[in-house]
């Protein structure tokens, strides 16, 4: 059972998916992007001079020692078939698309990271939608972002992060997820829906995929 249903403020617009960048998401949590932390964080030389080795790239966090029912939780690796959401997206051109939004979901206790597997790194392969918690611990829907993440990019939001379930923007995408888990059901993750559903408006950078869907 979700925890709340909202209406979508009719001051609300379509949100524009914007380049996913770890600045650009720091606040709700952290991206794996070779392409910014090779230019940006401090690396070293690493298996003899076959490799360059970055540290912390992206926060691996487990709170669950706060968790009401006390239950010992594990860290797990779970592997999530995503496909691409065709009754949810409005095509507006070859290279331009709306996803309706509806759902979002949290993981009050624990970091959870997408790592992508097998999409070529320079194509545009997800949407990653988040939003601040307010006051009352559910989400803002006025500060909803959006973010286009590539092939090469993954994606780790904060414990109690609200965000949408993965997006795909590819026909499949197989994703590696690491999160803490004590089985729980509102423990390990908790939702609201959106009704009407947030259009969300994004740009693919390749069209290939996208033409062979429509």
């Amino acid at each position: 059972m979700p925890l709340a249903t909202f209406e979508l403020p009719s001051s609300l617009g379509p949100v524009e998916a914007t380049p996913l960048t770890p600045k650009a998401f720091t606040q709700f949590g952290g991206v794996i992007s070779s392409i910014h932390q090779l230019q940006t964080m401090k690396s070293s030389p690493a298996n003899y001079g076959t490799a360059t080795k970055i540290s912390k790239v992206s926060p691996i966090i487990n709170n669950f020692q706060n968790a009401p029912s006390q239950k010992p939780c594990t860290a797990n690796f779970n592997l999530f078939r995503s496909t691409y959401p065709i009754n949810l997206i409005q095509r507006k051109g070859v290279r331009e698309g709306v996803y309706l939004s509806g759902v979002l979901e949290r993981h009050p206790f624990s970091t959870q990271t997408f790592l992508p597997m097998g999409v070529p790194a320079d194509e545009v392969a997800y949407l990653v939608i988040v939003a601040e918690t307010s006051s009352d611990g559910l989400p803002d829907l006025t500060t909803l972002k959006a973010f286009v993440a590539k092939g090469n990019q993954a994606v780790t939001y904060n414990p109690a992060t609200w965000h949408a379930p993965m997006v795909s923007l590819k026909e499949v995408i197989d994703f590696a997820v690491l999160i803490h888990e004590n089985g729980m059901a509102d423990e390990d993750c908790q939702e609201v829906y959106i009704n009407p559903r947030v259009p969300i408006t994004f740009i693919s950078a390749s069209s290939s995929t996208v033409t062979a869907m429509l």
